[in-house]
């Protein structure tokens, strides 16, 4: 009897597990646009719609669950989980409301054989603007919408990657793709020519150049991570409604020890995190300096 338990334990185990890897380091800072993924040097633009997921709301981007009702429409959509791995999925918040899934094709160095591998394009129309193009089709599913974009990220003849977005929304709060086509064409405009990897942000909303001065950190010798990425976040002293106010941030390479911005002069209090966003080491910087000192 013991057996069987042991045994009908490990079926439950393995029949909820999801048949989809992730796609490890990714992240998103809480504050900024992008979703980052450091393992395929790529970042999503989503816009204000997402943060971190909240285990009270149910909302926001996670990296490490797949619903099984998620992946039902994954495998509908025609997603081989041998060929592709997620990259993030999760609900919106704020007024929009919809859930966003996104994967990207595996790559190999064998020449053609991740092309050969990519979803076919077959019944999906293109949609082109001058910012860049991407391939799209919509669907309905047990009452929702399904707007399913595919976005060339890399054109390499025989090694190209696209990175999948599926928007998936309730039909109650369908009215119009004017916004999901609005999040869509801004990553196939970043995609476009020459993407080049830089996750992070700096936001400047200085008077003039007198008041603005170098943000410079040094991160102490027992808290450098040699072996792993970190992140270098660093907030506004003064809180808005009791909130942090991301003023910077920066992929920290494994080994990296120093760095320096350009911002307002004033008080921060900066953060060293992992990519889980737990904290490894904080302090507080006074710029007050002038860009030429």
């Amino acid at each position: 009897m013991k057996a069987i338990y042991i045994l009908f334990v490990l079926f439950l185990l393995t029949s909820c597990r999801s048949a989809y890897q992730f796609t490890p380091k990714g992240f998103i800072v809480d504050g900024d646009e992008y979703f980052v993924n450091v393992e395929r040097n790529l970042s999503v633009y989503v816009g204000d719609n997402f943060s971190n997921y909240d285990e009270r709301t149910k909302t926001g981007l996670q990296t490490d669950y797949l619903s099984h009702d998620d992946q039902k429409i994954i495998k509908k959509l025609g997603y081989d989980a041998t060929k592709y791995t997620v990259l993030f999925n999760g609900k919106s918040i704020g007024d929009t409301t919809f859930r966003l899934i996104s994967l990207i094709n595996n790559k190999s160095d064998e020449r053609f054989k991740n092309t050969k591998e990519l979803l076919s394009r077959d019944g999906f129309e293109i949609k082109k603007t001058a910012e860049g193009k991407y391939y799209y089709r919509t669907t309905t599913l047990n009452k929702q919408v399904i707007y399913h974009a595919m976005v060339p990220f890399k054109q390499q003849l025989g090694r190209e990657e696209y990175v999948s977005l599926i928007y998936i929304i309730p039909e109650k709060y369908f009215k119009n793709f004017d916004h999901i086509e609005d999040l869509a064409i801004s990553n196939a405009s970043m995609y476009r020519q020459h993407y080049i990897f830089t996750p992070s942000r700096t936001e400047i909303l200085c008077p003039d150049d007198s008041s603005r001065g170098h943000f410079d950190y040094r991160i102490p010798d027992q808290y450098i991570q040699k072996e792993n990425y970190t992140l270098m976040k660093g907030f506004s002293a003064d809180r808005d409604e009791g909130k942090k106010q991301l003023i910077i941030y920066r992929l920290v390479q494994p080994g990296q020890s120093y760095g320096s911005f350009v911002v307002c002069k004033g008080n921060y209090q900066i953060e060293l995190t992992d990519l889980r966003h737990n904290v490894i080491w904080k302090d507080t910087i006074t710029v007050d300096k002038d860009l030429d000192n």
